[in-house]
């Protein structure tokens, strides 16, 4: 009997035979199995895939840097950033954005249509409601035809109901993504309805406000006679709903009476700035007037700065600044800058330099 030889296992060998593909792949796995010492670390975590994310750029096959930039999708679900991180939390959102912007990029030429659409499955399947995988949802429908589409949403659902899984619920949000994106009302409401066999308000809001979108009153209509007794934000977004349905329906008189009974119930400023760009000038003045004497407090409300820039009603602004200027030096540091650099977006120096100047 010959002797087997024994052979000698070189960690460095094996090592230099790996594909850059392999290394890429090894990193972004040990990252979205919650495995990678990064994890803890938001800013440590965004080095890692920042310099994974240029690694697969530099790949030179379409189908590795698909499958790549798949496995970098799913590493999206780690990051816990403070509220005090912005700029880590743009630059992570920019980083993501990179990334999808790239799939789409590739996926649309890509002529296995088939690989496309298993990847798209597995995204959806492996959700967790994540806000860079949804951005890639709602945009499916550039890279996916109808039919393409179509059967994946169809083999996702066909997934799901075979299958005990943690994260319907994100799966389902996620199918709807899928067809919101797409423009597919119809689509929406069944995925909504199997995300919530109950029916909620809602939901039911949701499917209505998704056929108002594409212009389909009729729908709208049906599934909104469906809410019952809504309250609170739902009321909320059930009036809203009503009044530019009632508007694109021509029905302007109930449509005014509702939207001034919606700004009444829930004093908010872009409801104020919506019902006044549909009042007479008499009328938004009134608003306007009151709405700073009963609504705002002594502090300088930035909603209400932001909402006056967007209507170009520069010289209430600017009243309202020097009516309150000892608040503004109250205000934080950055809300200042954040809304001067607003102002000077719109060529009103004069009024930026009132955040500034303090």
């Amino acid at each position: 009997m010959t002797k087997q030889k024994k052979v000698w296992k070189s960690a460095a060998l094996e090592e230099s035979n790996r594909s850059a593909a392999d290394k890429i792949r090894e990193v972004l796995l040990t990252v979205a199995k919650g495995y990678h010492d990064a994890i803890d670390d938001a800013g440590e975590l965004y080095e890692v895939l920042a310099d994974q994310f240029e690694k697969i750029e530099a790949l030179k096959e379409d189908r590795e840097r698909l499958e790549m930039l798949a496995w970098f999708m799913n590493c999206s679900a780690f990051f816990e950033i403070p509220e005090s991180e912005d700029e880590l939390e743009m630059a992570v959102e920019e980083l993501f954005g990179a990334a999808i912007d790239l799939f789409v990029e590739k996926a649309k030429s890509f002529e296995d249509r088939e690989y496309v659409m298993s990847l798209l499955h597995d995204l959806v399947v492996n959700s967790v409601g994540e806000e860079p995988r949804t951005e890639l949802f709602l945009s499916a429908h550039d890279f996916l035809s109808a039919e393409e589409l179509e059967k994946v949403m169809q083999e996702v659902v066909s997934t799901v109901t075979s299958h005990e899984l943690e994260n319907e619920g994100e799966i389902y949000a996620g199918l709807m993504d899928l067809a919101d994106g797409a423009g597919n009302p119809q689509q929406y409401e069944k995925f909504a309805y199997l995300a919530d066999p109950e029916h909620s308000n809602k939901t039911n809001i949701d499917v209505a406000n998704a056929y108002y979108v594409a212009d389909d009153l009729a729908n709208a209509n049906r599934v909104l006679a469906e809410v019952k007794n809504p309250m609170g934000s739902d009321e909320e977004e059930f009036l809203d709903l009503k009044v530019g349905m009632l508007f694109k329906e021509e029905k302007k008189k109930e449509a005014l009476e509702l939207a001034e009974q919606l700004y009444e119930k829930f004093p908010k400023e872009y409801h104020l700035m919506s019902l006044c760009q549909v009042v007479s000038e008499k009328r938004k003045e009134e608003l306007l007037d009151a709405h700073e004497k009963f609504r705002l407090n002594e502090n300088v409300n930035p909603d209400y700065v932001n909402m006056l820039a967007t209507m170009n009603e520069f010289d209430r602004l600017s009243k309202y600044l020097d009516a309150n200027a000892s608040e503004i030096r109250k205000m934080d540091g950055q809300l200042r800058e954040n809304l001067a650099q607003r102002l000077e977006s719109l060529n009103r120096k004069d009024l930026a330099k009132k955040f500034r100047t303090i």
